[in-house]
């Protein structure tokens, strides 16, 4: 029998799309510049997610929005004109809440299966949409990478490999914000990088 696991505490679901009635609340300082940070704030989004996922259950205060996060990020150079995201640098930004962020690179599904089997979220590094080795609309195949969402959950069979995970997708679009979306195993292998970055509480 298939076991499935889930982090202790509840990750709640942000999404990166900016709107004319979301810009200001979400700390941007108009919304051109929200609109400009639409297909970029997958990063942030999931930072956002994890850190409140600890804050909550500490019965502490969430984070600051989408926008004031990515002025925060920004500052502290965890983004890179044409690179994106830095895995280091939203590793640094989550110790300000309390938080130890540990990237690592060339890792493989087990590696995030016992992460999450071990009770700690991970931001993860795949194809949006999961859509890898799928044709884009040039009919060129999506490669491994590129947007990052979070990692939470994970079913196991009955030899301990993962089968499936379960995520929070942040997206730009409407229709493909999903919130505790489950991932099959062959779309996640897929369309995973390797890449991750794992979440646990610092030690004081």
């Amino acid at each position: 029998m298939n076991k499935i696991i889930e982090i202790p505490f509840p990750i709640p679901f942000y999404t990166q799309r900016v709107t004319e009635e979301s810009w200001k609340t979400d700390g941007f300082s108009d919304l051109q510049e929200g609109f400009s940070w639409n297909m970029r704030g997958c990063g942030i989004a999931s930072l956002r997610m994890v850190i409140d996922g600890f804050l909550r259950q500490e019965g502490k205060l969430a984070c600051e929005g989408q926008g004031a996060m990515i002025h925060k990020g920004l500052e502290q150079e965890a983004y890179k004109p044409g690179v994106g995201w830095i895995h280091q640098g939203l590793a640094k930004m989550a110790m300000e809440y309390g938080l130890l962020g540990t990237a690592h690179r060339e890792k493989n599904v087990l590696d995030v299966g016992t992460e999450i089997l071990a009770g700690n979220p991970c931001i993860i590094s795949v194809s949006p949409r999961f859509a890898g080795g799928k044709p884009d609309e040039n009919g060129n195949p999506y490669t491994k990478g590129g947007h990052l969402v979070v990692a939470y959950g994970c079913e196991f069979n009955e030899d301990g490999a993962p089968v499936a995970f379960l995520v929070h997708h942040p997206s730009c679009f409407l229709e493909y914000n999903w919130a505790a979306h489950w991932v099959p195993i062959e779309e996640f292998e897929a369309s995973f990088s390797g890449n991750y970055i794992v979440f646990q509480k610092a030690e004081n």
